[in-house]
């Protein structure tokens, strides 16, 4: 018989100490395998996918014995989707390569037409022709992008632009939102006659008197004056 004021004794269960302790220990290992990983990459930054591409382009290169890519600087080129880079090649491309030859002429087109403009046109005139340059940089000039300008002719003489830019111009008869643009003469967007890179040449013979302006379709700030007499 149990005694007055004695409890009866509940049974005690035994807390599964084993399976909580090897869960702890799963989730430890777990901690410390994302912090070992996040040690090892996760400093490299988003520079890694490039640095990964460019190392495995060059030892590929030299696998195959192939020239390294050349290192493109130029903000036009590099702000341009590589699919669409060869398309600049008249453009961009040329003037990325071309910077010292385009600045040389530049130098060049200053001194002539500054030293020898009047014996020049002399010549070109005894030939029946005259010839206008489309200066470097000119999509930046107004008055001053074709040289020289005005130009002077007489009836029946022709005139030849160069571009010697490295920038896609045309030479467009009239004045900007006239009604008779490009009527009497345009160099155009396509086709032969189109100034699209540097060297390219057109020409207009004018068989009548008076004063022309023209312009560039892709630059209205380029304008020009042909003088018929």
């Amino acid at each position: 018989m149990s005694k007055e004021g004695d409890l009866p004794k509940l049974p005690v269960r035994k807390l599964k100490i084993g399976t909580i302790s090897i869960s702890l220990i799963v989730m430890g290992l777990s901690l410390l395998g994302i912090y070992i990983l996040w040690a090892s990459f996760g400093y490299i930054g988003p520079s890694f996918s490039s640095d990964v591409l460019n190392l495995q382009q060059s030892t590929l290169r030299a696998e195959y014995h192939l020239p390294e890519e050349p290192v493109i600087t130029d903000p036009t080129i590099l702000q341009t989707p590589p699919s669409l880079r060869p398309f600049l090649t008249d453009n961009a491309t040329s003037s990325s390569n071309a910077t010292s030859s385009s600045n040389a002429t530049s130098s060049s087109n200053a001194t002539s037409s500054s030293n020898a403009t009047s014996s020049s046109n002399a010549a070109q005139q005894n030939a029946g022709e005259v010839h206008v340059s489309i200066v470097p940089n000119s999509s930046t000039l107004t008055d001053d992008a074709f040289s020289p300008n005005p130009v002077e002719v007489t009836v029946g003489q022709s005139v030849i632009w160069t571009n010697d830019d490295t920038v896609f111009h045309t030479v467009t008869s009239g004045t900007v939102g006239a009604d008779d643009v490009g009527q009497l003469f345009d160099s155009g967007l396509t086709g032969p006659t189109a100034l699209t890179s540097q060297g390219k040449t057109f020409e207009h013979k004018f068989e009548t008197e008076g004063e022309f302006p023209y312009f560039c379709m892709l630059h209205p700030n380029m304008v020009g004056t042909v003088s018929v007499s």
